[in-house]
């Protein structure tokens, strides 16, 4: 029940997405920035507005059951055309968030090598960080078609390999997967890493989960974008101990019957 309803609110922020103008990814300005998904391979680069800023994404989060986001439809036909002709080879991609005011507060993917929370540099440096993601998303917003917009020049402001795997080299830790992240087992971690407004104070990390589960973010075979925490599978272990327990548990109500 409670997957139910988490899912249910998840499919309530995609119609609303599904219905919105798109004009813009809120570059953190005033505090609340939205996230968005970048992918680039050494010559163009794709972008895409997920329509869902910071503090949804965290109420989403918190809301009961398990947070589950994705994107078909406008994604997979937009990413899938752009990916169609791209170098898979030496794609990468993350999705990032931004704040430039009070205290910063920076979401990111984290690459499948980096343990959790990953480390990060001081404040100075991850107020640097914000404000150079805020310029980023200022050149890509221009060119934005619908919700996505296409690079075709490694030269222009909005290239997504301008902010390299580090988010222009303020991060220590990469923050990017390739195609090989499509599941949610190979997907990328989500962490919060958040500096104060002065000071050079070394960031806080947080790495994202719900209800004990890790958030991750993949892109499916089919080309859908999915952010969320995935329910444990048992293993098959599991489902031969539980017939097992259920055969003794008939056996024993037979052989109580046959007395009675």
């Amino acid at each position: 029940m409670k997957f139910s309803l988490k899912t249910l609110a998840a499919a309530a922020v995609m119609a609303v997405a599904a219905s919105s103008s798109f004009a813009a990814i809120d570059n953190g300005a005033g505090g609340n920035g939205e996230l968005f998904f970048s992918a680039w391979d050494g010559a163009t680069s794709y972008n895409y507005d997920l329509n869902i800023s910071i503090d949804s994404f965290e109420a989403g989060k918190n809301a009961a059951g398990l947070l589950n986001l994705s994107y078909g439809s406008d994604f997979t036909s937009s990413f899938g055309s752009w990916v169609s002709t791209a170098n898979k080879s030496s794609l990468e991609w993350n999705i990032v968030a931004t704040d430039v005011t009070g205290q910063r507060r920076i979401l990111s993917t984290v690459g499948a090598e980096n343990s959790l929370p990953a480390t990060n540099k001081q404040a100075g440096d991850l107020r640097t960080a914000a404000t150079a993601i805020q310029g980023y998303i200022d050149e890509v917003n221009p060119i934005l078609v619908g919700n996505s917009a296409v690079t075709s020049s490694i030269s222009a402001g909005s290239y997504a390999g301008k902010m390299g795997t580090k988010l222009f080299d303020r991060f220590t830790f990469d923050t990017t997967g390739n195609l090989l992240a499509d599941s949610y087992a190979n997907g990328l971690v989500f962490q919060k890493t958040t500096a104060n407004a002065t000071g050079l104070v070394a960031g806080a990390n947080t790495a994202y989960v719900d209800n004990g589960v890790a958030v991750r973010s993949w892109i499916g075979s089919d080309n859908t974008l999915h952010i969320g925490a995935v329910a444990a599978v048992p293993e098959p272990e599991s489902y031969a101990m539980l017939l097992a327990g259920l055969g003794m548990i008939g056996l024993m109500a037979r052989r109580r019957q046959n007395r009675a």
